[in-house]
């Protein structure tokens, strides 16, 4: 998603209308989201209304995030470019911290498992020597 973010507001910085900007997107985009651009796209093309053209092609949570970083721009006249920029780096954060908290679960779930594999080295190599050198020679 973040790509196609970054995809879609260096289309819009480069002069495109946000309709052509969608049907460019939708060409590099998965079928899913491919179809949902495409159709919104139609619809603005025709004179839709901005409410009208997504309603029924947010269903997907990614498509409804692209929904969201536009609508400002969209409504607003505003640069949308800097925006979908922001919420790319948004989501990437949001994924780093993510994989961050899962690394930092996975060390605690590993000390048992390791811990087990390695005490029975531990007995094999430092406890029964020391334990066969303390008992007298028989």
């Amino acid at each position: 998603m973040p790509l196609l973010l970054d995809l879609l507001g260096t289309a819009l910085e480069s002069g495109l209308t946000i309709s052509n900007a969608l049907q460019v997107v939708a060409q590099v985009s998965g079928s899913g989201i491919r179809e949902s651009l495409l159709r919104v796209s139609a619809a603005l093309e025709i004179g839709a209304s901005w409410q009208d053209a997504w309603q029924g092609n947010t269903g997907n949570s990614e498509l409804a995030q692209l929904h969201a970083a536009l609508s400002f721009g969209a409504l607003s006249g505003a640069g949308a470019a800097p925006l979908l920029y922001a919420e790319a780096a948004h989501i990437r954060k949001a994924g780093g911290r993510q994989a961050e908290k899962r690394a930092a679960a996975l060390g605690v779930k590993l000390v048992l498992p390791l811990g087990l594999c390695s005490l029975p080295a531990f007995v094999a190599l430092g406890i029964v020597p020391v334990v066969i050198a303390m008992v007298p020679a028989l």
